[in-house]
């Protein structure tokens, strides 16, 4: 017998509505309405079928991370809170195409491994904050059991007494 996935509850309508809102919000600037509401088919068309659930996943994720990337202040905030993802968040199973779309970007890559090095090398957090990011090691974790062979860290890395090489 074959279970349904417990992260596939949005339906087309909900997913097409947040799509939207994601969509506006990355074309409305500093609170004044840049939009132009003809354009948001046009993107989605060009994306795929729209007949589609699949194309409105690529969207959301599209949309979403092209978001994430153009408000990104500080690296650590992509590990902290952008995808630092937890089963109650709205956008938590589509999390794995949201992280693919922003690692399109040239710099994405690089984004993430700053924050990870800002929070994990440095003593500017705390313990209790280093925590708070389980969130996102689940979410490498998760990656790499889909994608093995990857050698992503999930976790702190610590050096083994002995091994540090001499200048």
């Amino acid at each position: 017998m074959v279970r349904a996935s417990p992260y596939t509850r949005m339906k087309l309508q909900e997913l097409k509505r947040r799509t939207r809102q994601i969509w506006e919000a990355l074309n409305t600037w500093k609170g004044g309405v840049v939009l132009q509401p003809e354009n948001f088919d046009k993107e989605v068309k060009g994306i795929g079928d729209r007949r589609y659930k699949k194309t409105w996943i690529k969207a959301l994720a599209r949309f979403k991370a092209a978001q994430l990337h153009r408000s990104c202040l500080d690296a650590w905030t992509l590990i902290t809170i952008s995808f630092n993802y937890h089963p109650d968040r709205w956008d938590y199973e589509y999390r794995y195409e949201i992280v693919d779309e922003f690692l399109l970007y040239p710099e994405g890559l690089e984004l993430i491994k700053a924050g990870l090095e800002q929070i994990f090398s440095t003593d500017d957090f705390s313990h209790k904050e280093r925590e708070d990011t389980y969130g996102f090691l689940k979410l490498l974790e998760g990656r790499e059991a889909q994608h093995r062979g990857l050698s992503i860290a999930v976790g702190p890395q610590r050096a083994i007494a002995g091994t540090h090489a001499t200048a």
